[in-house]
Order: C-alpha cells, then structure tokens, then sequence
C-alpha cells in the first residue's frame, strides 16, 4: 500500500467518522460552539497579520501577540494556545475566501488524515508491513479520546509527533535521498545534510506551534527515541551525527522560543501558575484508561468505569489486545536471540532464579496498588501492600541484581530495550504514569507516594502552567498505536503451512481489526452547531455567518476608522455570548474589552462583576466603561429574557451615550 492510497482511505474514513460534517463545511462547526470559536478567532487573528505580511505589509507581525480582546491587557493571544502552525495550514485557503469556518473544518479534518499517514509510514517504516503501518494509523487518527476533545483543535493537532519520528528514523536508517514518500537505496549518511533530518525538525517545529502541552510532552520523548536508536546502532563516537543532531536542536529551539517568550512575559507580569490542586484535578485515573467517551455508540454506556473531566481515555479493545500482542512478540524475539547462561557461575542458578520471582513478585505488587486495591487473597492467603514508592525500590533493586548475576538477562535486556518495540512499550507506561499526574489515583482514591509529575511540576519549567496532564493519554495513544503496529505484524506473519493464500488473509484479518477499531471510537453523526440554554438569558444562535452573511451589526462596526474606536458588547461576562463577539469581531478588529480565552485578566474580572448588571449600578458601571477607552457599546437587546436589554439601552442614553444605529434590536452606541 502506498502513502497516498493510505491517505486516500484516511480521509474517507475521516469523513464518515465525522459525518455530517461534511455537508456544511464552510458553515457548520462540529461539536459545540464554545472553544471552537476561540480557535476561529484565534485562526483568524493569526492569518489575517501573515496575510498582511505577505502581501508587503512589514509591519503586520508587530503587534501580533496583542490581540483585539480583554482591551488595554497586553498579550492577548497568549492567553491561550497561540496556532500558529495551524494557521500557516490555512493561509492559502483564508486569503482566498476569507472563511474561516472552512478553514477550521479543513484543520479538523486534516488531523485525522495526517495522523493516520504520518502513523502509517512510521510503523511501515520500522516493521516493513504497510498493513500493520495501516492499522497502526487507524488506531491512532481514530482512537476514542479524539471524540470528547473534538472542540479543542490544538489537542487533536497531534499528527507531528509520528511524522517527527518517520523523519528521525530515516536519517539513522540512512535514507538521506529521494522523495519522502519513496524508499531509496540505502547509505550510512548522504553527503549534504540529511533531508529526512531536515523533516523530522519541521515536524517537531509544527508539533511544538501547534500545542505548548506537546511541545512539553513530546520533546523528551524525541530526546530518548533518538538515544535509543544511537545505542541501538552503537553510534556514540560518530562526530559528524553529533553535529548535525545538534545543528538541528538549535533550529528547533529558536524557531519554538520567540513563540515561548510572550507566554514567560505573562508570568513575569504576574500570571499565577496553575495550582497543584487543579492540576491534579485535571490528571488521569488509572481507571480512565477504562473509560470511554460516553459518545461511543459502541461502548458509551459500557465501559465507563471511572467519568471525569478529561478523563475518556479509553484506548479501544483493539489498540489494547494488538498492544498486547505486539508487547508478546518483542518479548519472544528479544529472549530467541538472547544469549548467555542463566548465571555467572552454575552455583548461582538457583539464586537467579529467586531474583526473577522477586522481580515477578514485586512488578505484581505495583499493579495492585496503582490498580487501587493494593489487596488480594491467593489460595485463601491475604496479601496487602501499600507503599507505591517503597515497592518500586525494591523492584528496581532486584533488576539491578538480576543484571548483574545473569548474562542472559542482560542480553535478553538489551535485545528487548534496543528493539523498536521495546522502546515503544517503555515509553507507553512512561506516558501513561506521566498522564496520572502529581498524584496517582484509582477510582478517585489516592495511592499512597507522588508520581513522577509532581517532580516535573516543581522542577521543570513550564508544566507549572498546564492544566491538564491527562492530555498525555494522547503521547501513550502514539506509542500504544507503534506497540500494537508490531501485534498486527505479528498477526499478518504468514507460518510456514500457511503459503500465500494464508498469508492474504492473515492481512485481511489485520485491516479488519484495524476498521473494529474506529468503529469502537465512532460518535457518527457527530454533534453539530451545539448550542445550550442560558439560565437568564435567551438562548444564543446556533449558527455563526461568516463574510457577508455575517450579522449587520458587525459590518457596521467594520467601517468605524480603527484604530480610534474601542468597542464594549452586552450581555457582558457571559461566555457562551463573550465567544460570539470575539468569533464575530473577525469581521471588524476593533479592540474589545469583552473576551474569552485559557484564562482571564483579573482587570476583566472586576469589570464585568460590574457591567453584568449595569442597571445595579449606573455610576459606577458608567465609570467602568469611561476608564476602559471604550468609544462603541452594542446592546443585544434580544439576548435578554426579559426587559433588561431595554433597560441596558436606557442606562447608556441616560448618560449621553448617542444610539448611532439599531440593527433589529441590535443597538449600537455612540460614547462622547
């Protein structure tokens, strides 16, 4: 199978997965209308200064990272994810139709065909099996924690990180020339620098400007994937390797750190981190992993074992029983060619033997407390063990002793930690322990002693600021998805009694587990538009315009000269109505003091205490207004239940604001 028919299938699926997106793409948006339309805006923000630069305005970028929302407050954008490499994504297609719901539609989309194909040509890469690369590539692009993050485009922005290890491995493997989706001849290094090099780094450029959790998550990931295939292929001393993984560091880092910097300004401005308590709030359960997202029309109402914010997921029995599989067969090959004697000296035999119970012992020990029991009665014999921390000592004690008294377990040990497969399923449990985050839990009940995220949260800089470590889950699906690539190769292997005919179905039946797969994931027909009722507020539309069908009110807005005018929207500090204005403001690109974003200026926070209900207030409500600059106020008077849109109107007037225009119910004010 090659690349492109692979990625022609993705995108069928794609389509059916998201179904009925398709029939609206530039004008519906998929899943609800809440953190959807800050990504639009956000997107449009973003393409219109690059739009402007490259059409000669040199001074477009200057004041990028001050967006129009929460006016006067600095830094706008990195109030949240910035998307900037999703935004290069769309360029061409917004400075052709300026829509932006069909740019976000084609990003949406896009995440599961590059996902899918960047999954394809790596695991194709590393087992040889385009079948297995292709079964890998539907459990990755179509696992079911895509399904409850659908809203959150820069969560489901993950396609970077397999096509970052596809570029990373063809440079070891020394395929410098050629297309990149071609095969070439085979060579140590190519003479100029490695062109599979130089895609692993735009890559890994695009995954860090795509999400600040990936670019935290997934550079130490990058970091052992490459030492393990330097060690593997015993390339320490090669100087010229050296260089040029280091050349191409540096060029990951500079290009990643001017977009890091506005964000280190906000904390020096003084934006608090994130407490720990919240941070644990939003980590993993153990049992999360056994939680399906209830939108699951295969197992939304079976396998829920523990439901909680950010905590769906569930991997698909399929990822899990490939997984499985795969984990087998790396082992079975690793000890087929491990070499050595059970000891150093027969007298020892026994004492070894002794240590691997031990290590089977205590590895069984460590289930059952992070399973949240940490109890099991065998053969009518209580056992009880509680200390996290002090049982993983003693395994890592008897690992050591074990190593040093057997060659065979050392040889067993490197064949097994220096195959692809091996070095999948460690990185696998080390992102599921991360995704657990500062503290360990299992059905809500914490295990006793920290998890290695508590030392990432104190020491680290920078995963003080993120909220969710559960967003892990996305770099154990990765390398879950590689592990269970090997299961499928497995499977597909033909035996010797089989001959070809045995071997066709074998990959039949592969593609087939790989097609269960996205059907234990599919929510199809998908949410569209989704829009809630408002406790005291009338219920907002349920459809965004978009260019000239966009509501009168904002076209208006568009021809006040900029940049003298400062607008203020009411209803004020309700957020379902805040993502309006600022999708809406698209359209104009006046600064507001409204706004919506990852978190919230404490300037706004004491204004709209203050301007949700001016009417309680008019004095100090009109101060309010008068000390934030703002020259226009639109008043939805239709967004109110009752008489209060009247009476916001009233309290404008009654303090000479002028009514410049009046749209069916949408008033614009003049402020002198």
């Amino acid at each position: 199978m090659r690349a492109k028919t692979a990625a022609a299938l993705y995108l069928l699926i794609a389509l059916a997965f998201t179904w009925p997106l398709v029939l609206g793409l530039a004008s519906d948006i998929p899943w609800d209308l809440g953190d959807s339309l800050l990504n639009c805006w956000i997107l449009g923000w973003d393409a219109d200064h690059l739009a402007r630069f490259f059409s000669g305005d040199l001074h477009a970028m200057r004041g990028f990272w001050n967006a129009n929302i929460f006016y006067p407050e600095p830094l706008t954008l990195a109030y949240s994810e910035h998307l900037f490499a999703q935004a290069v994504q769309i360029l061409p297609v917004y400075a052709l139709t300026h829509n932006l719901i069909l740019c976000y539609n084609l990003l949406f989309l896009s995440t599961f065909v590059l996902s899918g194909l960047g999954m394809f040509l790596f695991v194709r890469e590393v087992t040889g099996s385009a079948r297995a690369g292709f079964t890998a590539g539907l459990l990755y692009a179509f696992a079911p924690l895509r399904v409850p993050q659908f809203a959150h485009l820069q969560v489901i922005s993950s396609q970077w990180m397999p096509f970052a290890l596809y570029g990373l491995r063809r440079y070891f493997d020394g395929k410098g020339s050629g297309n990149l989706f071609q095969r070439s001849p085979r060579k140590r290094f190519p003479e100029r620098f490695p062109r599979p090099l130089f895609f692993a780094a735009l890559a890994l450029v695009a995954q860090n400007l795509s999400c600040g959790y990936f670019l935290m998550f997934f550079a130490p990931c990058a970091v052992v994937y490459v030492l393990f295939e330097i060690a593997s292929r015993r390339l320490w001393t090669d100087l010229r390797m050296w260089a040029e993984l280091g050349a191409t560091a540096i060029v990951v880092a500079l290009a990643t750190l001017p977009f890091l910097m506005p964000y280190l300004e906000l904390r020096r401005l003084g934006f608090p981190p994130r407490s720990y308590s919240e941070v644990s709030s939003y980590a993993a359960d153990v049992y999360s992993y056994w939680t399906s997202p209830a939108e699951s029309r295969l197992w939304g109402r079976l396998i829920r074992a523990f439901p909680k914010a950010e905590g769906d997921l569930f991997p698909s029995l399929t990822a899990l029983a490939l997984a499985g599989i795969g984990t087998v067969a790396g082992v079975r090959a690793a000890w087929a060619r491990s070499r050595g004697p059970a000891a150093m000296i027969p007298a020892l035999n026994i004492f070894v033997y002794f240590v691997m119970a031990v290590c089977a012992l205590y590895a069984f020990f460590l289930i059952l407390i992070i399973t949240g029991h940490g109890f099991v009665d065998i053969f009518s014999v209580p056992i009880s063990v509680k200390s996290l921390v002090r049982n993983f000592q003693i395994l890592l004690v008897a690992l050591a002793v074990l190593l040093l008294t057997s060659p065979r377990a050392r040889s067993f040990a490197a064949q097994w930690a220096g195959s692809v497969a091996g070095i999948a399923v460690l990185l696998t449990l080390a992102t599921f322990l991360m995704s657990l985050g500062p503290e360990i839990k299992a059905m809500g009940r914490s295990v006793r002693g920290t998890a290695p995220y508590a030392f990432f949260y104190w020491h680290v800089p920078g995963f003080d600021g993120l909220r969710v470590p559960a967003r892990y889950g996305m770099l154990t699906m990765v390398f879950m998805a590689v592990v269970a690539g090997f299961g499928a190769l497995d499977i597909e292997r033909p035996s010797t009694s089989s001959g070809q005919g045995g071997s066709r179905m074998r990959g039949l039946i592969v593609i087939l587990l790989g097609l269960f797969a996205v059907a234990e994931s599919i929510a199809a027909p998908i949410v569209i538009n989704g829009t809630g009722p408002e406790a005291d507020y009338a219920t907002p539309p349920s459809h965004m315009m978009t260019g000239d069908q966009a509501p009168p009110v904002y076209r208006y807005l568009k021809g006040l000269p900029a940049p003298q005018t400062v607008v203020a929207e009411f209803p004020l500090g309700q957020w379902t109505y805040e993502l309006r204005y600022i999708f809406y403001s698209t359209v104009h690109w006046h600064p507001l003091i409204n706004g919506y974003s990852g978190t919230f200026p404490l300037s706004y926070d004491v204004r709209a205490a203050v301007l949700r209900k001016p009417e309680d207030d008019p004095e100090r409500a009109w101060s309010a207004i008068v000390a934030a600059g703002v020259t226009h106020v639109v008043v939805h008077e239709r967004f109110y239940k009752d008489d209060r849109g009247r009476a916001v109107s009233a309290w404008l007037l009654d303090r000479g604001a002028r009514l410049a225009a009046d749209f069916n119910g949408d008033k614009v004010f003049s402020l002198k």
